[in-house]
């Protein structure tokens, strides 16, 4: 795979500011090693990130006509607004639109099926970073990066009545737990580089934490509370009995999950997909649930086979409530492997202990 030349691009400018491929990292939501491919030209960043990465440089992705007039420049900042690809496939399709080039044409151009970029410019299919340079130069673009203008462009093309920002931007959802870190942090008055050097994180990281922009692993949540001389625990109200170890257990595994939902939106936005089940998914779950029944009489069944039952007859489903019904039960499932996988680690731990005494 050849070295993409706007990522290359990037790189060069993130050498020379000595920014780490690590912050870049954590700013775009992936591995440091993945910086490190986009780099080498073993790995294509994808458009998401490539926004990401720019933005984080101050550079922003910008369209020039024939003449070498920049026509647009993306004014959508990282981490809020509106969905950046997003906002680049309408600007591209509004484009092709106003000059009349067929899809087909746009297709042929990009190289791919006419399915294919059907499905991108419906926003059916993430739009790649090649798709997006190919599809500019189809309606008369060069692509390239350009430092972020302080104002937009007066593009009649980009142009497209939208609501005022303050109703497109979604709050951050700031978790309760590190509401509560962060007044600990600021009535001990401990500064955020101080809780990045006990937590292994960068500063900016920490900040992100307590805006809601990112949330933090678990391991960085008890890291964190650590730092401001706190523990991370699960207990009931003062005015409730206490809970039982399997309850308490499960608050843990429910507190994880909710973290792990804030991370995945983080990494990819709140999307909305079409359900894609019905009918279709009836032979997969007679099938499913026939090999659990083998399984039960002979006494091997496991939570795979247990699993993909559950979920398959969920996929049946079609109607919204019985849908839903059947998503709560795969997710109830879920819950209890996760349960019992958490079970057989701790036994294990206490055998092990129990033979080094």
């Amino acid at each position: 795979m050849a070295l993409h030349p706007m990522v290359a691009e990037l790189d060069a400018l993130r050498v020379e500011l000595g920014l780490a491929e690590q912050i870049v990292a954590e700013v775009v939501g992936v591995d440091a090693m993945d910086v490190g491919w986009w780099a080498a030209g073993l790995r294509t960043p994808t458009l998401r990130q490539f926004v990401g990465y720019a933005a984080l440089l101050g550079r922003r992705l910008a369209f020039a006509n024939e003449h070498g007039q920049i026509e647009f420049v993306d004014q959508v900042p990282i981490l809020v607004g509106d969905d950046p690809p997003e906002r680049l496939r309408v600007v591209l399709e509004r484009r092709r639109e106003r000059r009349n080039v067929s899809r087909r044409a746009v297709a042929q151009t990009v190289g791919v099926s006419p399915a294919v970029f059907n499905r991108w410019a419906n926003g059916d299919r993430p739009l790649p970073l090649d798709g997006l340079i190919g599809w500019a130069a189809a309606v008369g673009w060069t692509t390239g990066l350009a430092e972020a203008p302080e104002e937009p462009f007066d593009d009649p093309v980009a142009a497209a009545p939208r609501r005022p920002r303050a109703e497109r931007r979604r709050p951050p959802r700031v978790h309760p737990l590190l509401a509560q870190l962060e007044q600990i942090r600021h009535a001990r008055r401990v500064s955020q580089i101080a809780v990045a050097e006990a937590t292994g994180v960068h500063k900016n990281t920490v900040g992100r934490w307590a805006t809601g922009e990112r949330t933090p692993s678990v391991e960085n949540l008890v890291d964190l509370a650590r730092a401001l001389d706190c523990d991370v625990y699960i207990g009931p109200p003062a005015d409730q009995p206490p809970l039982t170890p399997q309850a308490e257990a499960r608050q843990q595994i429910l507190l994880q999950i909710d973290l792990a939902r804030g991370n995945r939106d983080q990494r990819t936005g709140r999307r909305s997909h079409d359900d894609g089940t019905g009918p279709q998914w009836r032979q997969a779950a007679s099938d499913a649930l026939g090999e659990e029944i083998v399984a039960e009489q002979r006494d091997e069944t496991t939570w795979a086979l247990r699993a993909r039952t559950v979920l398959a007859d969920a996929l049946q489903r079609d109607d919204p409530a019985e849908l839903r019904a059947g998503v709560l039960q795969a997710a109830a499932t879920l819950v209890a492997w996760l349960e019992d996988l958490d079970a057989r680690t701790a036994g294990g731990q206490d055998e092990q202990e129990v033979g080094d005494g």
